[in-house]
Protein backbone atom coordinates (compact mmCIF):
# COMPACT_ATOMS: atom_id res chain seq x y z
CA UNK A 1 0.00 0.00 0.00
CA UNK A 2 1.64 2.94 -0.73
CA UNK A 3 1.60 6.28 1.57
CA UNK A 4 -1.78 8.06 -0.35
CA UNK A 5 -3.76 4.59 -0.14
CA UNK A 6 -2.51 4.98 3.32
CA UNK A 7 -4.14 7.93 4.06
CA UNK A 8 -7.46 7.53 2.45
CA UNK A 9 -7.68 4.37 4.42
CA UNK A 10 -6.94 6.42 7.94
CA UNK A 11 -9.32 8.82 6.15
CA UNK A 12 -11.91 6.54 6.21
CA UNK A 13 -11.31 4.93 9.89
CA UNK A 14 -11.49 8.32 11.36
CA UNK A 15 -14.50 9.08 9.63
CA UNK A 16 -16.17 6.05 10.95
CA UNK A 17 -14.73 6.66 14.34
CA UNK A 18 -16.68 9.73 14.56
CA UNK A 19 -19.95 8.55 13.06
CA UNK A 20 -19.34 5.23 15.74
CA UNK A 21 -19.31 8.05 18.40
CA UNK A 22 -22.64 9.97 17.74
CA UNK A 23 -21.26 12.68 15.78
CA UNK A 24 -22.11 14.40 13.29
CA UNK A 25 -20.25 14.21 9.83
CA UNK A 26 -21.02 17.83 8.20
CA UNK A 27 -22.31 18.14 4.41
CA UNK A 28 -21.00 21.04 2.04
CA UNK A 29 -24.01 22.75 2.41
CA UNK A 30 -23.83 23.59 5.66
CA UNK A 31 -20.38 25.37 6.00
CA UNK A 32 -21.86 28.65 6.15
CA UNK A 33 -23.55 27.91 9.34
CA UNK A 34 -20.22 26.26 10.65
CA UNK A 35 -18.11 29.82 9.53
CA UNK A 36 -20.95 30.97 11.96
CA UNK A 37 -19.65 29.39 14.87
CA UNK A 38 -16.57 29.66 14.17
CA UNK A 39 -17.33 34.08 14.29
CA UNK A 40 -18.65 34.04 17.31
CA UNK A 41 -15.80 31.30 19.09
CA UNK A 42 -12.79 33.36 18.03
CA UNK A 43 -14.25 37.11 18.96
CA UNK A 44 -11.06 38.72 20.49
CA UNK A 45 -8.99 35.96 19.33
CA UNK A 46 -5.57 37.06 19.58
CA UNK A 47 -4.42 35.75 16.14
CA UNK A 48 -7.66 36.26 14.41
CA UNK A 49 -6.97 40.38 15.52
CA UNK A 50 -3.44 40.59 13.97
CA UNK A 51 -4.59 38.73 10.70
CA UNK A 52 -7.17 41.64 10.24
CA UNK A 53 -4.77 44.59 11.36
CA UNK A 54 -5.43 44.02 14.99
CA UNK A 55 -9.38 44.15 15.28
CA UNK A 56 -11.45 41.27 14.77
CA UNK A 57 -13.33 41.52 11.62
CA UNK A 58 -16.26 39.16 12.01
CA UNK A 59 -17.19 39.57 7.83
CA UNK A 60 -13.87 38.58 6.91
CA UNK A 61 -13.10 36.10 9.36
CA UNK A 62 -16.34 34.23 8.12
CA UNK A 63 -14.83 34.59 4.59
CA UNK A 64 -11.44 32.81 5.80
CA UNK A 65 -13.45 29.85 7.69
CA UNK A 66 -15.78 29.32 4.86
CA UNK A 67 -12.06 28.94 2.35
CA UNK A 68 -10.39 27.22 4.79
CA UNK A 69 -13.16 24.42 5.33
CA UNK A 70 -14.23 24.21 1.70
CA UNK A 71 -10.62 23.27 1.17
CA UNK A 72 -10.42 20.78 3.82
CA UNK A 73 -13.88 19.24 3.44
CA UNK A 74 -12.76 16.28 1.07
CA UNK A 75 -9.77 15.78 2.39
CA UNK A 76 -9.90 16.28 6.12
CA UNK A 77 -12.49 15.10 8.76
CA UNK A 78 -15.22 17.70 9.85
CA UNK A 79 -17.35 17.34 12.19
CA UNK A 80 -20.06 18.53 14.62
CA UNK A 81 -21.75 17.70 18.10
CA UNK A 82 -24.78 17.34 16.39
CA UNK A 83 -27.15 18.15 13.70
CA UNK A 84 -27.76 21.79 15.91
CA UNK A 85 -23.87 22.75 15.10
CA UNK A 86 -23.26 24.05 18.39
CA UNK A 87 -19.40 23.07 17.90
CA UNK A 88 -17.17 21.56 15.52
CA UNK A 89 -13.76 20.07 14.95
CA UNK A 90 -11.78 19.91 11.58
CA UNK A 91 -8.75 17.44 11.78
CA UNK A 92 -6.17 16.73 8.70
CA UNK A 93 -4.57 13.38 8.15
CA UNK A 94 -0.85 13.09 7.96
CA UNK A 95 1.09 15.00 5.56
CA UNK A 96 -0.38 18.06 5.92
CA UNK A 97 1.46 21.48 5.12
CA UNK A 98 -0.72 23.78 4.79
CA UNK A 99 -3.33 24.95 2.89
CA UNK A 100 -2.24 24.67 -0.96
CA UNK A 101 -2.27 28.30 -2.96
CA UNK A 102 -4.87 27.47 -6.05
CA UNK A 103 -7.22 25.31 -4.29
CA UNK A 104 -7.58 27.95 -1.45
CA UNK A 105 -8.36 31.08 -4.03
CA UNK A 106 -10.61 28.72 -6.39
CA UNK A 107 -12.42 27.79 -3.32
CA UNK A 108 -13.07 31.44 -2.03
CA UNK A 109 -9.58 32.91 -1.13
CA UNK A 110 -10.25 35.55 -4.46
CA UNK A 111 -13.16 36.88 -2.61
CA UNK A 112 -11.77 37.09 0.55
CA UNK A 113 -8.54 39.49 -0.61
CA UNK A 114 -11.24 42.00 -2.69
CA UNK A 115 -12.78 42.15 1.06
CA UNK A 116 -9.66 42.20 3.16
CA UNK A 117 -6.91 43.23 0.92
CA UNK A 118 -3.49 41.38 -0.14
CA UNK A 119 -2.24 42.38 3.52
CA UNK A 120 -4.26 39.60 5.14
CA UNK A 121 -2.77 37.36 2.40
CA UNK A 122 0.40 38.25 3.61
CA UNK A 123 -0.19 37.74 7.35
CA UNK A 124 -1.87 34.38 6.47
CA UNK A 125 1.62 33.26 4.24
CA UNK A 126 3.59 34.64 7.47
CA UNK A 127 1.93 32.90 10.17
CA UNK A 128 1.89 29.08 8.00
CA UNK A 129 5.71 29.75 6.99
CA UNK A 130 6.07 29.99 10.92
CA UNK A 131 3.73 27.08 12.11
CA UNK A 132 4.09 24.72 10.17
CA UNK A 133 7.87 24.02 10.44
CA UNK A 134 6.93 24.05 14.03
CA UNK A 135 4.41 21.15 13.50
CA UNK A 136 6.99 19.37 11.65
CA UNK A 137 9.87 20.28 13.77
CA UNK A 138 7.60 17.91 16.52
CA UNK A 139 5.65 15.41 14.55
CA UNK A 140 7.47 15.43 10.84
CA UNK A 141 4.19 15.86 9.58
CA UNK A 142 3.38 12.23 10.89
CA UNK A 143 0.45 13.74 12.93
CA UNK A 144 -3.35 13.90 12.59
CA UNK A 145 -3.72 17.70 13.01
CA UNK A 146 -6.40 19.73 14.86
CA UNK A 147 -6.89 22.49 12.54
CA UNK A 148 -9.88 24.09 14.42
CA UNK A 149 -12.34 23.35 17.65
CA UNK A 150 -14.90 25.86 17.74
CA UNK A 151 -17.85 25.82 20.07
CA UNK A 152 -20.07 28.80 20.30
CA UNK A 153 -20.67 31.22 23.13
CA UNK A 154 -24.35 30.26 24.29
CA UNK A 155 -22.83 26.41 24.30
CA UNK A 156 -19.64 26.46 26.18
CA UNK A 157 -19.36 25.00 29.31
CA UNK A 158 -21.69 21.92 28.53
CA UNK A 159 -19.08 19.44 27.05
CA UNK A 160 -19.52 20.02 23.88
CA UNK A 161 -15.07 20.10 23.38
CA UNK A 162 -14.75 17.22 25.39
CA UNK A 163 -17.44 15.44 22.85
CA UNK A 164 -15.47 16.44 20.30
CA UNK A 165 -12.23 15.73 21.06
CA UNK A 166 -12.30 12.16 22.86
CA UNK A 167 -13.31 10.32 19.54
CA UNK A 168 -10.24 11.43 17.35
CA UNK A 169 -7.76 11.16 20.35
CA UNK A 170 -8.83 7.80 21.13
CA UNK A 171 -8.75 6.92 17.50
CA UNK A 172 -4.94 8.52 16.76
CA UNK A 173 -4.34 6.18 19.82
CA UNK A 174 -5.92 2.91 18.25
CA UNK A 175 -3.76 3.43 15.15
CA UNK A 176 -0.80 4.63 17.59
CA UNK A 177 -0.62 8.38 15.83
CA UNK A 178 0.53 11.57 17.33
CA UNK A 179 -1.83 14.13 17.42
CA UNK A 180 -0.64 17.81 16.77
CA UNK A 181 -2.31 20.91 17.74
CA UNK A 182 -1.76 24.43 17.90
CA UNK A 183 -3.34 27.56 19.93
CA UNK A 184 -2.48 31.07 20.51
CA UNK A 185 -4.78 31.80 23.62
CA UNK A 186 -3.04 30.68 26.83
CA UNK A 187 -6.61 29.74 28.85
CA UNK A 188 -6.82 27.13 25.95
CA UNK A 189 -3.57 25.50 27.05
CA UNK A 190 -5.06 23.77 30.57
CA UNK A 191 -7.99 22.50 28.89
CA UNK A 192 -5.57 20.54 25.68
CA UNK A 193 -3.72 19.91 28.47
CA UNK A 194 -6.67 17.81 30.36
CA UNK A 195 -7.11 15.60 27.27
CA UNK A 196 -3.82 14.50 27.35
CA UNK A 197 -1.85 17.30 24.92
CA UNK A 198 1.79 18.18 25.75
CA UNK A 199 3.10 21.89 25.56
CA UNK A 200 5.97 21.58 23.42
CA UNK A 201 6.90 24.88 22.55
CA UNK A 202 5.90 28.60 22.95
CA UNK A 203 6.78 31.68 20.87
CA UNK A 204 5.46 34.86 19.16
CA UNK A 205 4.52 35.14 15.75
CA UNK A 206 7.88 36.72 14.49
CA UNK A 207 7.69 39.92 14.64
CA UNK A 208 3.49 40.60 16.52
CA UNK A 209 3.03 40.33 19.82
CA UNK A 210 0.89 37.04 19.28
CA UNK A 211 1.98 33.70 21.10
CA UNK A 212 2.08 30.66 19.72
CA UNK A 213 1.19 27.42 21.85
CA UNK A 214 2.27 24.12 20.33
CA UNK A 215 1.15 21.12 21.43
CA UNK A 216 1.22 17.10 21.16
CA UNK A 217 -0.61 14.08 22.20
CA UNK A 218 1.61 11.24 21.71
CA UNK A 219 -0.09 7.81 22.15
CA UNK A 220 1.06 6.78 25.55
CA UNK A 221 -0.12 9.78 26.93
CA UNK A 222 -3.84 9.55 29.20
CA UNK A 223 -7.01 11.55 28.41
Amino acid sequence: MNEKQQIQNELEMARNAVKNAGLYLVCKNEIDKLADVAVDAYQNYPLHNWLFGGTYNPIASKLLMKVSLNTMIDNGVIYADSSELNGFAVWMPPKYTGNEAFPFLIKGGMKLILNSGLKLMGRLLKYENFAMPLKKKYTNHDDWYLFNLSVKKSAQGKGIASKLLKPMTEFCNSINSICYLETNKDTNVPMYEHFGFKLEEKDFIPDTDVMHYAMTKTPNNSQ
